[in-house]
């Protein structure tokens, strides 16, 4: 699995503004970039890819969520 994170990495550094939270976007996505041995292996690229942009669209959330209550406080 560390290999496939590596490969995921990789694809996210090169290509960052093609992805989004959308794991059914992100599958179609890689099938044009990527010559994918396998169904498995994109599908396990795309679910990666995907949890990876959630968790950094919730951490920008909340980063702007921390900015407005400071504002607020102010």
């Amino acid at each position: 699995m560390a290999k496939l994170r590596k490969i995921a990495e990789d694809i996210l550094r090169r290509y960052p503004d093609r992805f989004t939270d959308d794991f059914e976007h992100n599958k179609r996505v890689l099938q044009d970039l990527v010559d994918a041995e396998s169904k498995y292996l994109r599908n396990a690229l795309a679910g990666y890819i995907t949890r990876y942009m959630s968790r950094a669209s919730g951490a920008e959330e909340e980063e702007k969520g921390e900015d407005k209550a400071e504002a607020a406080a102010a």
